[in-house]
């Protein structure tokens, strides 16, 4: 073979390779960008977005979280509020779960499932522009119901240290107990305080006078709300005086039913015009059997509220014995006495049997 003909050979051979080397290198770097097209789609879809949520949630980057939540902090819930929150929703999530597209084309959400519950709802909306992923994900912040508490007037009632005001208030009654009195005779007053928006039953708390120590109920369902009522015990002196009142009252009361007691003695302690005296003054005793005696053991005091100003009530118990010859009968007696303060004295608005 001539030294022209090795020549052409040699740069036929040297030009092929060039070309099989140029093809290999735009094949690989065409295989890369096809890679990393189809990691950035991957790493963009919206399950994708959601795991990636997911992660951050198991990591604990609660702050991080916050930042890109879009949560709106007020004066029911702050930020410590919401990621508290966040942590009791997470507290239990599992390795295994299903998301399950619930609505959206642009903004989208998901549902956060496993086998036998819903854990929560996730929202997806297009990230802010310079953003390294296509979508921003948070959890669909679901609140308590509304709380709803009532107590009397005279009373502060604070939720999580809320102090509930004018604001809160949805409106004014009489005092439970007190709702019908005679005219010119004015009921204690309670107020009713509404407050939505927290994401966990508060710690609810009531500031009273001197002299009153104040408690409420826990929270209680009741139809689409969480209903709280303050009950006002009164620890101040003159409570021997309203005990002394209450039980007589009660013994009278006790007494009358069984025609131990004339009506007029019962009247003594009753508030006219109301319906409690209206029943008493109808009410029949003629017909309870024949005894030769009656008596009162083991009088419980239970405890004293306070509804308002010139208004108390006494709660307590007692065993009431009849004797008919040798045969006793014994009656467990409890009575709540309601009592407003009258230019006559303290008075007996109703008595309730319990």
């Amino acid at each position: 073979m001539s030294v022209s003909a090795k020549r052409s050979r040699h740069r036929f051979l040297m030009g092929l390779c060039i070309f099989a080397g140029v093809l290999l290198i735009l094949g690989a770097a065409a295989l890369g960008w096809l890679w990393g097209e189809l990691a950035r789609y991957e790493a963009n879809t919206p399950e994708s977005s959601v795991r990636r949520y997911l992660e951050r949630v198991r990591d604990g980057q609660w702050d991080a979280i916050y930042e890109e939540s879009g949560f709106q902090p007020t004066a029911i819930a702050d930020r410590e509020d919401y990621i508290a929150w966040l942590q009791r929703t997470y507290e239990e999530l599992p390795e295994d779960y299903a998301l399950v597209r619930v609505s959206g084309s642009g903004e989208q959400t998901y549902a956060l499932m496993t086998a036998d519950r819903e854990i929560s709802r996730l929202e997806l909306s297009s990230a802010p522009e310079g953003s390294k992923y296509s979508w921003q994900v948070r959890t669909q912040v679901k609140t308590i119901p509304p709380v709803e508490v009532s107590a009397p007037a005279f009373v502060t009632v604070s939720a999580d240290g809320l102090q509930l005001g004018e604001e809160y208030c949805t409106g004014q009654q009489s005092a439970p107990g007190y709702e019908q009195l005679p005219e010119g005779v004015e009921a204690p007053q309670w107020l009713s305080y509404r407050v939505e928006g927290f994401l966990a039953p508060p710690q609810l708390s009531v500031q009273g006078p001197e002299g009153m120590n104040c408690t409420v109920t826990p929270l209680e369902e009741k139809g689409e709300s969480l209903t709280a009522a303050v009950s006002v015990i009164s620890t101040e002196e003159k409570s021997e005086e309203y005990w002394a009142l209450a039980e007589q009252a009660a013994k009278t009361y006790a007494a009358f039913i069984t025609s131990d007691a004339e009506r007029n003695q019962l009247n003594q302690y009753l508030l006219p015009g109301t319906p409690f005296y209206q029943a008493m003054q109808e009410f029949y005793n003629g017909w309870y059997i024949e005894h030769t005696g009656y008596a009162y053991e083991n009088l419980v005091r239970e405890e004293i509220t306070v509804a308002g100003e010139g208004a108390f009530s006494a709660s307590l118990s007692f065993d009431y014995l009849i004797y008919r010859g040798y045969k006793e009968y014994r009656y467990p007696s409890s009575y709540r006495l309601d009592f407003i303060q009258t230019n006559q004295g303290w008075k007996l608005v109703q008595l309730t049997t319990r």
